[in-house]
């Protein structure tokens, strides 16, 4: 059984509910949470924010911290797993920002990458140090907070 597929037997079993917000991986974690049939008992919906003005207007971050860090930060990545819950009244918010490349700004390395979680009172943010080229960084971005829901489910 593959890991997404896991995934969806414990938050079935769970009977939990996921919305995720997505910058840098552009909506390749949706495409990933949706690949199952069924899925739509258990993702309600994502939301690209890719620029920095999608994560003011959709999320109120200000633009001092977006644009000191250019969105890619803990604390950003902590605003939108928590704030993606909220707005899509599910269970666990997923949240994901950072560098694909080729370039980065603000002397961030390109494969820097934040992942989140916040489930029921808690969230976790992990920073990941990513290489590969744009697309494989976005896959490996995606999986790795699939794993990290799966892993925090298991926790409980």
């Amino acid at each position: 059984m593959s890991t997404i597929e896991n995934l969806f037997k414990k938050l079935k079993e769970k009977k939990v509910t996921v919305s995720a917000a997505e910058s840098c991986t552009a909506g390749y974690l949706s495409y990933l949470l949706t690949t199952l049939p069924g899925s739509s008992e258990i993702f309600k919906g994502a939301v690209i924010v890719y620029s920095l003005e999608s994560k003011n207007k959709l999320f109120n971050i200000p633009y001092s911290l977006l644009n000191r860090t250019d969105g890619v930060c803990r604390k950003i990545c902590s605003i939108l797993a928590k704030n993606v819950k909220k707005q899509f009244t599910t269970d666990i918010g997923l949240a994901v920002v950072g560098f694909a490349g080729p370039k980065a700004k603000k002397g961030i390395k390109v494969g820097t990458v934040y992942i989140g979680v916040s489930y029921k009172n808690q969230c976790v943010i992990k920073k990941l140090s990513l290489k590969g080229k744009r697309n494989t960084i976005r896959q490996t971005a995606s999986m790795r907070l699939i794993e990290l829901l799966y892993k925090a489910l298991n926790k409980e």
